[in-house]
């Protein structure tokens, strides 16, 4: 295992190249199983849930080396379990958790620290809410999304979409999931409130843990051999949809195919000022830039595919 750091490349960077800061050590009070980060540009900060610590640790913008964060998020009074992913809303001063142990949304200030409860929750059957891995916000839409994995028979896996401050046991407003999407199991989230689009890095792969849920499987033999769920399933990719699609619906546009490189993305970020779509990869170990403006123009694609398109990676 790697030592859990944070690694920041310049915005051009291409190849083996080096980053430019690394924010590692004992003061970080990073750990293994660090599956999001988000940063607020409006701030400057840097924004990452530690799973394992049931933590939300906030690095200001230009951090280096064994800096200690400016914020932590922790204790029995935030409700985490087990944080999977975070989202800033810049506009409304929220740090959005997905807690995929919790089964839920966590919505704290922007400036909370400390053992400190959340302002609002989602979560309950009502919600739909099981594995969730991937949180998003469109203030302009009043939307709040998250992408949910089932294991369970009769139970979705897709993206669900709440009105921004729901709490509760609430049903989402719409639930894009379906043969049709090509949404094996999703990951990460990016949002573009401007033009109403929702970014998904589907990453596809086969997830055979020897449990469901929080119980042990009682169908496998203690000595079953479970495949690798990172070279396995169906190919991930990179998925557009509308803020106000709902039901069974393919991706607006997709970036997928062996020019692209991607095999199980499961981070994505966007730079709509510079048309790229950034995504990292399971298998491959790198990030991969597109190119591709077409995606940031106002009118929305009709199933638009990107297989050739500029990349660039680092790997």
């Amino acid at each position: 295992m790697s030592q859990p750091r944070i690694a920041v490349f310049a915005r051009s960077a291409n190849g083996n190249s080096n980053p430019v800061r690394i924010i590692a050590g004992q003061s970080t009070r990073l750990s293994r199983t660090m599956h999001g980060i988000a940063y607020d540009a409006t701030h400057d900060e840097v924004v990452v849930p530690v799973a394992l610590a049931d933590a939300v640790l906030v690095f200001r913008g230009g951090a280096d080396g064994s800096e200690a964060p400016i914020r932590v998020i922790q204790g029995t009074n935030t409700k985490m379990i087990r944080p999977h992913t975070v989202t800033v809303d810049e506009q409304d001063n929220e740090i959005i958790v997905g807690d995929s142990s919790g089964r839920s949304v966590l919505v704290f200030d922007r400036s909370a620290n400390g053992n400190v409860p959340p302002k609002r929750i989602i979560q309950g059957p009502r919600t739909g809410l099981l594995f969730v891995v991937g949180v998003a916000v469109d203030s302009t839409h009043d939307r709040l999304i998250a992408a949910s994995a089932a294991s369970v028979p009769g139970r979705k896996t897709g993206l669900f979409i709440f009105g921004r401050t729901d709490q509760g046991d609430v049903a989402p407003r719409a639930v894009i999931a379906g043969p049709k999407t090509g949404i094996v199991r999703p990951w990460q989230l990016a949002s573009d409130p401007q033009r109403g689009k929702l970014f998904v890095a589907a990453i596809n792969n086969e997830s055979h843990p020897p449990y469901q849920l929080e119980k042990p499987r009682t169908d496998l033999p203690h000595d079953v051999q479970l495949p690798s769920p990172w070279n396995s399933g169906a190919l991930g990719f990179i998925g557009v949809w509308d803020i106000n699609d709902n039901g069974d619906v393919p991706p607006r546009a997709i970036i997928q195919g062996d020019n692209t490189f991607l095999v199980h993305p499961g981070g994505v970020a966007i730079d709509p000022k510079d048309g790229e779509v950034f995504a990292t990869d399971s298998i491959r170990n790198g990030l991969f830039s597109f190119l591709a403006p077409n995606l940031f123009s106002e009118r929305s694609q009709t199933q638009s595919t990107l297989g050739n398109g500029t990349t660039r990676s680092a790997r």
